[in-house]
């Protein structure tokens, strides 16, 4: 059976969700990281870089990266409408959002989650704390504004590009930035909480509620 590795609330769990949602059979293999549980060891040799996602398929490849992954399943299982068909515009439009997500959105949390590592001082730490809060809330902004009138990111259905902003997005409660000024982008989430497969995976990661 495929193996998908992924970590709890880390944006692997982008790939949970999608495969999930595209009603795919596959092991769930939960990574512990600060456990050092017994599958990070086959996860660091699967990929150099120790990082998940980590895809193995049914017939011994590989895959990793959250888009290539999310993409790959999407095309594979067109029937789910989870990504629109190569060469048109409302494909690009799921991938511009998903990249976003990736790159932009995904990023801006990097000071937040990251500023012990960049310097001890209580000073500096403030400063970088307040540059990346600002960060954060430019892109909640941009989301929010883009979510006026839509029930998911590009319009009436789901795609693989809400799996990822999903996610990212829940990254607030854990550096407690506010989403009080957000109101579309706040009921996009809690849309997207409803949703079966985002119950399940939650429930296997122990994040329910």
């Amino acid at each position: 059976m495929m193996k998908l590795f992924y970590s709890a609330g880390a944006c692997s769990m982008a790939c949970e969700i999608g495969l999930e949602e595209m009603g795919i059979q596959h092991e769930a293999v939960l990574i512990d990281w600060e456990n050092n549980n017994a599958h990070l060891a086959e996860l660091n040799r699967l990929n150099p870089l120790g990082a998940a996602p980590v895809v193995v398929t049914e017939d011994g490849k590989t895959l990793t990266q959250n888009m290539a992954v999310l993409e790959y399943f999407a095309d594979k299982h067109a029937q789910t409408k989870m990504l629109p068909a190569p060469g048109t515009f409302e494909r690009a439009h799921v991938m511009q959002w998903l990249s976003f997500a990736a790159s932009d959105f995904h990023k801006s949390f990097v000071p937040l989650f990251a500023g012990e590592g960049i310097s001890q001082n209580p000073t500096t730490l403030e400063e970088v704390r307040a540059w990346g809060v600002k960060g954060v809330q430019e892109n909640l902004a941009y989301l929010d504004k883009a979510l006026a009138g839509k029930d998911f990111i590009t319009g009436a259905n789901f795609t693989v590009a809400d799996c990822y902003l999903f996610v990212v997005a829940g990254w607030t409660k854990w550096v407690n930035v506010p989403m009080d000024a957000y109101p579309n982008l706040t009921a996009y989430l809690s849309r997207v909480y409803q949703r079966p497969s985002v119950q399940r995976t939650l429930k296997k990661a122990g994040l329910l509620n």
